[in-house]
């Protein structure tokens, strides 16, 4: 990418290029719905010579934007991921776009090399060799859930309706609770994903019922070769009847049945081996993902001041 066309729309030649490599994160569908469900600004970058991209979304963040890669997996269209010489001309260019800085997610399953730029770094756990996959591999215990939940009487079905979506982002927020995480999504968001989803043959947010009532709900999409769990979440009342592990189990079956190469689980955060552990158990490994940071402004020293303290009090 030796001279980036920037601009708010996408090129010509974009929506092709999605659609014939099964890029989900960089397609318009995707980027709308994120615009539609909070303060994002999308800036496009393009090389005509080689015909790859990248689409930048920058989400607001006080009175600063943050620019995220291919939200939220990063890459590129026509490519793999971005190359120090890439990073470089995006530092060069960015004036012109609307984020004081761009985080740059490289996950720890694709060789793109290392950059000379700060980062966090998180465990990332994926099942790498998805076709060959076969429940009789995993633990015995997540063998014996996924059996449960199928004696349990549990119904696995697709959301279809903005009732189901308000319902999914009600066990979100249960579950953020119960964990003390921090809410990033909200109800639109959910609700545009269900509507996207009926749509789409690339986006499952599947439901487990039990009596007509949802005990919990799991959102594997496609990317590319890979299949990813974005969201999940139980009401613990029906915890004892499996619906996680059925969901999973469904997941994963699904993306086998997509062609996908690999599942991947996503991070965990830091300080939660358990969880990465209860990952492992499918039959996946762990690895070191990346979350670069390529400052675009000086203003970005002031960003980085209001985050610890914000880190430091919430």
């Amino acid at each position: 990418m030796p001279d980036p066309i920037v601009s708010s729309t996408p090129p010509a030649e974009w929506s092709a290029q999605c659609a014939r490599c099964h890029l989900l994160f960089h397609s318009s569908d995707w980027i709308k719905l994120l615009e539609a469900s909070f303060d994002v600004k999308t800036d496009y970058l393009w090389d005509e010579d080689t015909g790859c991209g990248a689409a930048l979304s920058s989400f607001k963040a006080g009175p600063f934007r943050i620019g995220y890669l291919g939200f939220p997996a990063g890459g590129l269209v026509g490519g793999i991921g971005p190359d120090a010489p890439t990073i470089e001309h995006w530092r060069s260019r960015g004036g012109e776009m609307s984020p004081v800085a761009i985080r740059i997610p490289v996950s720890g399953f694709v060789d793109v090399g290392e950059f000379e730029l700060a980062y966090e770094a998180t465990p990332e756990t994926a099942i790498v060799d998805l076709p060959s996959w076969s429940l009789d591999n995993v633990s015995g215990n997540h063998r014996r859930d996924v059996q449960k939940g199928h004696r349990s009487k549990l119904e696995v079905m697709d959301a279809s309706s903005d009732e189901d979506a308000a319902a999914v982002f009600a066990i979100y927020k249960e579950t953020l609770k119960r964990r003390r995480g921090t809410m990033r999504y909200n109800a639109t968001y959910f609700e545009k994903l269900v509507a996207l989803a009926r749509q789409r043959s690339d986006i499952r947010v599947m439901l487990a019922k039990f009596d007509e009532k949802i005990s919990g709900f799991t959102v594997i999409v496609r990317h590319g070769a890979v299949a990813s769990y974005l969201h999940g979440g139980i009401r613990l009342e029906f915890r004892h009847l499996q619906p996680s592990a059925l969901l999973i189990h469904e997941g994963i079956e699904w993306a086998q049945a997509q062609g996908c190469s690999s599942f991947n689980l996503m991070s965990s955060p830091p300080g939660q081996p358990s969880l990465v552990w209860y990952k492992e158990k499918w039959g996946a490994e762990t690895r070191e993902h990346r979350t670069y940071v390529l400052p675009l402004r000086p203003s970005y020293r002031l960003f980085q001041a209001a985050e610890r303290l914000y880190r430091r009090f919430r």
